[in-house]
């Protein structure tokens, strides 16, 4: 009489385990309405899981699929899929990034120049940066690198963005002060050169070490804060209207 055949490892299709993380990329694939990007199930679960990796995992790498799931439904979803539709060049992405950034766009930078042209300037430079323009084509994905790549979903775009343009004009201001500016005349309309510096004594390497910690510390709008007074010469009451 033969024994009956002991059930050997488990192969069924689709274990819980497996397919519980599926689920839920599914789950919030649908609320995000990437669909009408042209998003795919499978793109829009490698995003998540690339943000997964980067921020929950690396100080809780046993988080549970519960802790995951949490974090996930965090996310500014409609918000990241819109920039990651726009990243990759989706035309009705970026039609209804437009419609709805563009003018908030123009205003914060009108708010950080204080000055209609330079605004425009800014406004427009950050465009291009987050369409690509100034990036060469990735060879590998056949689109432009935007900045909208590096938006995680882990707060609103628009305050994103605000901080993105505060960089950049911070960028721009330093590339600026390098140079002598052509517009530092005389009261006669002469130009007079820069000021001879005077002698500087070499920094101590501990101090500039602790000063660059320090700074790195502290939250983009804390430096923009300190950028804004000590290179920009801005008074406290300017700074608190920006």
């Amino acid at each position: 009489m033969t024994k009956p055949a002991q059930p050997g490892p488990a192969r069924e299709q689709g274990t819980p385990a497996e397919d519980a993380p599926a689920a839920l990329a599914a789950a919030l694939y649908e609320r995000s309405g990437a669909a009408a990007y042209g998003l795919s199930v499978e793109r829009f679960a490698a995003m998540l899981d690339e943000i997964l990796r980067k921020h929950l995992l690396p100080t809780s790498p046993l988080a549970s699929l519960g802790q995951r799931a949490d974090f996930c439904a965090s996310l500014r979803l409609e918000e990241l899929v819109l920039a990651r539709a726009c990243a990759i060049g989706d035309e009705r992405a970026w039609q209804d990034f437009i419609s709805r950034y563009r003018q908030k766009l123009r205003n914060m930078a009108l708010h950080i120049t204080r000055d209609s042209s330079h605004a425009a300037e800014l406004a427009d430079s950050l465009f291009a940066d987050l369409y690509g323009v100034n990036s060469a084509v990735n060879a590998r994905d056949g689109f432009r690198k935007s900045k909208l790549l590096s938006y995680t979903g882990r707060g609103s775009l628009e305050g994103w963005l605000r901080t993105v343009m505060a960089q950049e004009f911070i960028n721009r201001y330093r590339k600026q002060k390098r140079a002598v500016s052509l517009e530092e005349q005389t009261e006669e309309g002469m130009q007079f050169a820069a000021p001879v510096p005077e002698p500087a004594f070499p920094a101590d390497p501990r101090l500039e070490a602790a000063t660059d910690d320090a700074l790195a510390e502290l939250s983009s709008e804390d430096r923009f804060t300190l950028a804004s007074y000590f290179l920009d010469g801005r008074t406290l009451a300017e700074i608190a209207r920006l």
